[in-house]
């Protein structure tokens, strides 16, 4: 019996010695097995790194080759014959031919330049500061600007054109701007001195409103006033809006009288007399004389107006707003 025990401690003993020795070959097999793996791992690092040199370097000899193609493009170019420009197109190609490239000073200066360039240009487009001018220049300015107008006729067949305002006194106030129908739909009523800027036909047709017959019915008196001014043209040959303002200037009166009280007297003295107030009664004496004139007459209103005008435009004592004129400047003469 002890040696079957003895023989199977031995056999167990080789077992144990023969597993052993198969795990330390098996050991070694993997150690080696790995050392293979990170060879193998190395040498594919080693490629790729190999690789991505090779192609930037590839790429580096393509830029460089582009530039310089790019380089003896633009010399050829900068050689060749120009064709025949303006001075600024010959400018354009000396800006462009800079050899050296630019420091960073430089590239700053650059890029300020075409700022300037644009403030320069951008300049002039400012719109110019408003200044306040006294009114009496607005006023000729207007007068110079006014008589300039084309294509603007009066009923369509006046032209506002080389008329004249000789006394000096009344320019400001015998507006002549141009208007084809004189009807501006009271826009220069309720406020005071505006009627100064009303076209002076208009001030004429508003003057015929002013009885009882008259009234509202500004449609019947601008036809009659264009009736009249066609029968001065047929007459005279001559603009009836000329022949307007020449009777103006004849019946507005430059002196007149005033009364004046000392202690219950009374006593009558002379003043001079406003140049819009002379328009006004210019106007007022005119009309005047055409109604007192039209009653128990032939002639109709029409007729009789132009020859009013006709009449005051000649300075004809036969007409009521000269005639009117006279007496009001010989009251005035002997009140002094």
């Amino acid at each position: 019996m002890s040696k079957s025990t003895k023989d199977k401690k031995a056999d167990k003993k080789d077992k144990t010695s023969s597993k052993e020795k198969e795990t330390k070959k098996d050991s070694k097999k993997e150690v080696k097995a790995k050392e293979a793996s990170a060879k193998d791992t190395k040498a594919a690092t080693k490629a790729k790194k190999t690789a991505e040199k090779e192609t930037k370097d590839a790429k580096a000899k393509k830029d460089t080759k582009d530039k310089k193609d790019a380089k003896e493009t633009k010399d050829t170019k900068e050689t060749k014959p120009a064709k025949t420009t303006t001075k600024k197109e010959d400018a354009k190609p000396a800006a462009k031919t800079e050899p050296k490239p630019a420091t960073k000073e430089q590239k700053v200066e650059v890029e300020t330049k075409p700022a300037a360039e644009k403030k320069t240009t951008e300049e002039p487009k400012k719109t110019p500061v408003k200044t306040s001018k006294p009114k009496t220049e607005e006023k000729e300015a207007i007068e110079e600007i006014i008589p300039t107008f084309e294509g603007i006729l009066l009923f369509g067949k006046w032209d506002f054109k080389g008329l004249e305002v000789v006394d000096p006194g009344l320019k400001t106030y015998i507006n002549l701007r141009p208007v084809i129908v004189p009807h501006t739909g009271g826009r220069y009523a309720h406020q005071r001195f505006k009627k100064a800027e009303m076209p002076i036909v208009e001030r004429l047709v508003n003057k015929l409103m002013r009885t009882q017959r008259g009234t509202g019915k500004k449609a019947r008196q601008v036809k009659a006033v264009k009736i009249a001014f066609e029968i001065i043209h047929l007459q005279t040959q001559k603009n009836p809006i000329q022949v307007l303002i020449d009777a103006i200037q004849n019946a507005a009166p430059r002196e007149e009288v005033t009364r004046i009280t000392y202690g219950g007297m009374a006593q009558l003295q002379s003043v001079d007399v406003a140049p819009m107030r002379r328009v006004d009664i210019a106007l007022t004496n005119i009309i005047e004389g055409v109604y007192k004139k039209s009653f128990n007459s032939i002639l109709t209103a029409e007729e009789i107006l132009a020859r009013e005008l006709m009449e005051a435009a000649d300075n004809k004592p036969s007409s009521f707003a000269v005639s009117k004129m006279l007496e009001i400047e010989r009251v005035a003469l002997s009140a002094r």
